[in-house]
């Protein structure tokens, strides 16, 4: 690992145009903190647009080789998304080991156990943040996760109560049949092996038992401080110190601890419960975050289709900076990949649109900007329904770049009308990363863009679709809006 640091604090002395700050950044300002001001961000040069992307895996790829990492390919895929004016990634800086091997978690993880660190993937979130400040790319620092792709919350219930097995949901493993002819490249599927293929609701309630386990909480309130508390080994700034982490998240989609009063599918509309325990962990947990974190921003993750009383609940505290908001068409039931209709896509469209705008009227209310951190959509699968791999990269995406073009369109719609909406994430960039040619490495990954829950290449954006476009195109038109309108909020 120590050669890998020495190489990536040689690019830092040079660097190339490129990687100073893309096509239109630079590199961050050790001072340049990003701050909310009513539904607006601003950074030291006035307003500021979230450009963004899910990158979550960056501290596995940026990790030495003997952790797995690929070097190569990061400052390849950091380029091409500074190329495409992206200006912020959200990324996991959280990830916990299972006791026995699992092939659908992220591997190695960050946290072996309880306050055991692997030291190589440590140095990796290093150089991840080192990578992106130089290209002025901010971070947003996912510190938990609902879902067990990367462990989280379930792995330190199951900790704190004697490593208790978790009832995980069928998971995707890239080992288990249909297998191709050269060892190592999958296909695989969603299995039963070493899971109790629970229903979600089952896994989310033992899951979500961290909101009320003292010593789950305990344990996670650690890794926190330990994250936070951390100084980096490339630039030498402590990680509070440092204005390319723009935001701490409290998790990825923390849900809510009630279940009675689901009306709808994955909880869209769940009743009111103001009893909720979720609502006091985002108390408790932004509060601490604050103690240590006041130059930076605090985000909770919630995905925000519970409806509008708990997107109202969870973040109108005074230590979360803004709201945020998820959006998944396919996940939801409101679109099917396999059909073709124009019909099929306009639901998805007409839905996206509906949830962006009724989202930017929740949070007006509650004077709080939102940021679309998740979205995405299959490419067109039903050319490969027939074919070995539905998920295939030869597919067409006229549906994806369509309803990328409305969901993106919708969120500069409100941001340049006077709403709360401040920029767009999708999910997720696999950059060079092709299923057709995938290899696990020792540790069974492929750092597709998809995490190792779920079938590789089914969310992917490559990095010569067409909606990287759509994506730097929306750049270009903010940053043209802006020297217009200058510092104007448009409210």
């Amino acid at each position: 690992m120590k050669a890998l640091l020495q190489l990536v604090l040689a690019s830092l002395t040079a660097g190339s145009v490129l990687s100073r700050g893309g096509r239109h950044g630079h590199a961050i300002g050790k001072d340049d903190f990003v701050h909310v001001n009513e539904l607006r961000l601003y950074d030291s040069k006035g307003l500021h647009y979230l450009t963004g992307m899910n990158y979550w895996a960056c501290m596995n790829l940026a990790a030495g080789p003997s952790a797995g990492g690929n070097y190569s390919r990061l400052v390849t895929e950091l380029d091409q998304m500074a190329a495409k004016g992206i200006n912020h990634l959200r990324i996991m800086a959280a990830s916990e080991s299972a006791t026995t091997p699992q092939p659908f978690r992220m591997n190695p993880p960050l946290l072996q156990a309880p306050g055991q660190y692997n030291a190589d993937v440590f140095e990796g979130l290093d150089i991840c943040l080192a990578e992106m400040s130089k290209r002025g790319m901010r971070a947003t620092m996912t510190l938990g996760n609902e879902w067990q792709w990367s462990g989280g919350f379930a792995q330190f219930v199951s900790w704190a109560t004697n490593n208790t097995l978790i009832p995980y949901p069928e998971s995707w493993n890239l080992t288990a049949p249909p297998q191709r002819e050269i060892s190592g490249t999958g296909w695989g599927n969603y299995t039963k092996q070493g899971v109790d293929a629970a229903p979600y609701s089952k896994f989310t309630s033992f899951a979500n038992l961290l909101y009320n386990n003292t010593q789950a909480e305990a344990w996670y309130k650690d890794h926190i401080k330990t994250v936070m508390n951390r100084r980096n080994t490339v630039t030498g700034r402590l990680y509070t110190e440092d204005p390319t982490i723009m935001t701490w998240q409290l998790a990825n989609e923390p849900q809510a601890s009630d279940e009675l009063g689901n009306t709808g599918p994955y909880n869209i509309f769940l009743k009111p419960n103001p009893d909720d325990l979720l609502f006091p962990w985002v108390e408790r947990t932004s509060t601490y975050i604050r103690s240590m974190a006041p130059k930076q921003l605090i985000s909770v993750g919630l995905e925000s289709k519970q409806g509008e009383y708990y997107f109202k609940r969870v973040h109108n505290f005074s230590t979360v900076d803004y709201a945020t908001t998820h959006c998944w068409v396919q996940n939801w039931g409101v679109y099917d990949m396999y059909n073709s209709s124009e019909a099929n896509l306009k639901k998805a469209q007409d839905f996206a649109t509906d949830f962006m705008r009724n989202s930017s009227r929740w949070a007006t209310d509650i004077g709080k900007p939102v940021f679309l951190e998740e979205f995405g959509m299959a490419r067109d699968n039903w050319e490969n329904k027939d074919k070995e791999y539905p998920y295939l990269s030869s597919a067409s995406t006229s549906h994806k770049n369509a309803y990328f073009e409305t969901i993106i369109g919708t969120v500069m719609d409100e941001f340049r009308n006077g709403g709360a909406y401040i920029g767009t994430s999708p999910w997720a960039y696999g950059g060079i990363y092709r299923p057709e040619t995938q290899h696990v490495n020792e540790f069974g990954m492929v750092w597709a863009g998809d995490p190792p829950h779920e079938s590789p290449g089914w969310y992917d954006l490559y990095d010569t679709d067409e909606a990287m476009n759509i994506v730097a195109a929306q750049q270009e038109t903010i940053a043209q809006w802006i020297k217009v309108h200058g510092n104007s909020t448009g409210c």
